[in-house]
């Protein structure tokens, strides 16, 4: 059901409107120090990412187009257009799927799996302030706008729009690196709501791409098509200046117009202080992360020697077993999204993190061995969510089966 009906004002018009009075005074100093953690953590992904082979294909392939530089791509000493710029500082923010993700205000959201909103967000806002030379407090507010339009967005669509195969870092992405740019450049309530009408026109993402290069692209395209919609719209470019609400708009397209208006609510209280936004322990899929953290935790508490484990099975609810598509990953792009390989290099190494994720532990034969004891159980339909639904109760159930240890 759409409620939007109960209001004759347009969700572009409140979000042009919360963009237009947004500064940095008035968002609270306790918003502003919990956003300066999260810039922080989204620079280091973006760093972190710099050397990937897929960052390092962006940069080769725009470098030779020889356009003026804008713009730094983070980890390298060359200079982009802005657009690319963002482009690339997205797919590195993203590529190691390190990259935060937003809670959410509803049990009937799917938790942490509507957008990563940092990435696309930050590349967008850190490519225009760098070319605009705008100062540290611009882009700090331009940021908390840009993550509340994509967090709010993401808190209130219909978890089908997710469920369905749309990657909602690139498709509401898309809206957050939108918002920053426009703050950034001050645009009009009018020109902001043609940057959005743009930015919906370029939205797209598909989660198919997951434990690819792919995967990364759709938070890079979103920083760069929020760069693009800001710069038309700052040109004159026009566009529906109702995107969502349009019976032929984003929000009737991405999820057949099922939206919570009540939760579109932009800045009462800011998103990122309340309900929050998640940074990462582990890189990779956020579904695994309560099953990496009940398995690490038994492998301290029990000693566990992998030679001694018979069977690992783990369950989780049908829909948030769904990213878990590897079983016998060929790559550390795949190995994210590998129930059997996370469990696996946990319990061999005792560790989840960058330098367990990579090609030399998937080769590794204690862990190639284990992989084969490891089962992922998805709960029958009737113990699983109503249809369009993620519960949060995800990696609760791991039975080990090891001679001799007691669990």
């Amino acid at each position: 059901m759409n409620s939007h009906g109960q209001s004759s004002k347009t969700v572009s018009a409140d979000i042009s409107d919360f963009i237009a009075r947004a500064t940095i005074k008035n968002i609270s100093p306790e918003v502003r120090e919990t956003a300066k953690l999260h810039l922080l953590d989204g620079l280091a992904t973006m760093l972190g990412g710099a050397n990937e082979k897929s960052s390092l294909l962006l940069r080769r392939r725009f470098a030779r187009q020889k356009l003026t530089g804008e713009a730094i791509v983070l980890g390298s000493l060359a200079k982009f257009s802005a657009e690319h710029a963002a482009l690339i500082n997205g797919v590195q923010g993203h590529v190691l799927d390190y990259d935060d993700a937003q809670l959410a205000t509803l049990p009937s959201r799917p938790m942490g799996q509507q957008t990563h909103p940092t990435t696309p967000v930050l590349a967008a806002a850190l490519a225009l302030a760098e070319s605009r030379r705008a100062t540290g407090a611009a882009l700090l507010t331009a940021y908390i706008v840009g993550l509340e339009v994509a967090c709010r967005l993401g808190d209130a669509v219909d978890p089908s729009h997710y469920l369905d195969g749309f990657h909602p870092t690139g498709t509401l992405g898309a809206f957050g690196a939108t918002a920053a740019g426009a703050q950034l450049f001050k645009l009009s309530p009018r020109s902001i709501r043609h940057a959005l009408g743009i930015a919906g026109t370029l939205a797209s993402g598909l989660r198919a791409n997951r434990g690819t290069m792919a995967k990364g692209l759709n938070a890079g395209r979103a920083a760069e098509n929020g760069v693009i919609a800001t710069t038309l719209a700052a040109d004159g470019f026009t566009a529906s200046e109702n995107i969502f609400d349009d019976p032929m708009g984003f929000f009737s397209a991405a999820c057949g117009g099922r939206v919570d208006a009540d939760l579109l609510r932009f800045g009462k209280p800011f998103f990122v202080h309340e309900p929050g936004v998640a940074i990462k322990l582990y890189p990779c899929a956020g579904v695994l992360h309560p099953t990496l953290d009940l398995t690490l935790n038994l492998r301290a508490k029990h000693s566990i020697d992998p030679k001694n484990i018979d069977r690992i099975r783990v369950g989780l609810d049908t829909n948030a077993a769904r990213p878990l598509v590897y079983e016998n990953p060929l790559d550390s792009l795949q190995a994210k999204f590998s129930l059997n390989f996370a469990v696996a290099v946990a319990i061999v190494d005792g560790k989840a993190g960058l330098k367990q994720f990579t090609a030399e532990w998937l080769h590794d034969p204690k862990v190639k061995r284990l992989m084969k004891r490891v089962e992922l159980v998805r709960r029958p339909p009737h113990q699983s969510p109503p249809p369009g639904h993620v519960s949060k109760r995800i990696g609760v159930l791991v039975q080990l089966f090891i001679p001799d240890i007691a669990l």
